[in-house]
C-alpha cells in the first residue's frame, strides 16, 4: 500500500512567504537602480557584478528554502517519507509508539531551534514546553498530527489528518 498526502501552504504561510520574497529582492533592487542612477558618475555606482552576487544569493536562499519544504508524505507498509525536492525525511513505522491529533494549544509558544518557519514551509526542529524537543514539517500551525517514534517526536501537516492518522494508525498495529 502507498498512500499520499499532500502539505498545502495555508493563507498564513502564503502571506509570510511573498513578504519574504520582497525582503529578500529589496537589496539587488535597489543596487540595480542606484547602478542606473550613478552609472554616469565612476566610482560611486556599485559595479554589476556586485549586484549580480546579491542577486545569485538571495536566489540560492530561495532556492534551498523551497527545496527542504515539505510537499507531502508518502505513506507505505514500512516508513512514512516526508516529501521533499532535497533530503526527504524518513521516518520507519517499527519503532512508532504514538500517533494521534495535535491540540491547537500544545503548538503555542513553540521555538525555532532550528529549522523555517513562514518561508515556504514550517519545517526542521523546535521545541516548546509541552512537547519538548520535536521535528515539524507542515505548511500551517493548525490540524496537525503527533507521531513518536522511539524518542524522537515529530509534528506532521497533512492535508487530511484524520485519513492520515487512520491509515498511520492501521500500519504501525501490525
Amino acid at each position: 500500500m502507498q498512500k499520499y498526502y499532500k502539505v498545502e501552504m495555508d493563507r498564513t504561510l502564503k502571506l509570510t512567504t511573498r513578504a519574504v520574497w520582497l525582503v529578500l529582492a529589496l537589496p539587488p533592487a535597489a543596487m540595480s537602480v542606484h547602478w542606473y542612477l550613478s552609472r554616469n558618475r565612476p566610482g560611486e555606482a556599485p559595479r554589476p557584478f556586485a549586484i549580480a552576487g546579491v542577486a545569485l544569493l538571495v536566489a540560492a536562499i530561495a532556492y534551498f528554502t523551497r527545496c527542504l519544504a515539505p510537499r507531502g508524505f508518502a505513506l507505505n507498509d514500512i516508513e512514512l517519507v516526508v516529501d521533499r525536492a532535497l533530503r526527504p525525511v524518513k521516518i520507519p513505522l517499527s519503532p512508532v509508539t504514538e500517533v494521534r491529533r495535535l491540540e491547537d494549544g500544545e503548538i503555542k509558544g513553540t521555538l525555532r531551534t532550528m529549522g523555517a518557519s513562514g518561508f515556504y514551509g514550517h519545517y526542521g526542529w523546535f521545541w516548546n514546553s509541552k512537547l519538548g524537543k520535536f521535528r515539524l514539517y507542515s505548511g500551517r500551525f493548525k490540524d496537525l498530527v503527533l507521531l513518536r517514534a522511539d524518542r524522537t517526536v515529530f509534528v506532521l501537516g497533512p492535508e487530511d489528518p484524520e485519513g492520515f492518522i487512520a491509515d498511520l494508525r492501521a500500519l504501525t498495529r501490525r
